[in-house]
């Protein structure tokens, strides 16, 4: 009596092997475009951040040194005699951007084109015996509030 010996793996063996490795695949595809993905949103995140934060510390260096401040409407604010200088500093709003302007030069855009700043509000409040500035504006929907005090 002869036997025959089988060298190799059947048909439903591989159907199964074939079916294990797409599953590990598809699982292996998922997980690194929720990663790609998760990383995207962080760094906008960031992005936009930073990007609060650098108009926070230009109205923060403005009203440095700062005599007096005043507000021309919601949208306007005055910073008189900063860091020595004589002529005042105007941030103002134009559409999606917040600018300043020294005196009667003109003015420069402080956020980036990326990202737009919306519902920009200044407010000056003068108590006995400090005045307190405070600037709220949104950068893609994310809330930005900053208040400093004159002295």
């Amino acid at each position: 009596m002869t036997t025959k010996k089988n060298h190799g793996f059947t048909l439903m063996e591989v159907i199964i092997y074939i079916g294990l490795f797409a599953l590990l695949m598809g699982g292996a595809l998922v997980a690194t475009y929720q990663l790609l993905e998760g990383g995207g949103r962080n760094q906008a995140a960031v992005s936009i951040q930073e990007e609060g934060t650098f108009i926070y510390r230009k109205i923060n260096w403005a009203l440095s040194g700062a005599t007096d401040a005043s507000i021309n409407g919601t949208s306007t604010l005055i910073v008189q005699e900063p860091l020595g200088q004589v002529s005042p500093l105007v941030f103002d709003v134009d559409g999606t951007d917040i600018r300043l302007a020294e005196g009667a030069n003109s003015p420069n855009i402080l956020n980036s084109a990326v990202f737009p700043v919306t519902n920009v509000v200044f407010t000056v409040s003068n108590t006995d015996n400090a005045t307190s500035v405070t600037a709220n504006f949104e950068i893609e929907s994310v809330p930005f509030v900053f208040q400093t005090y004159l002295r």
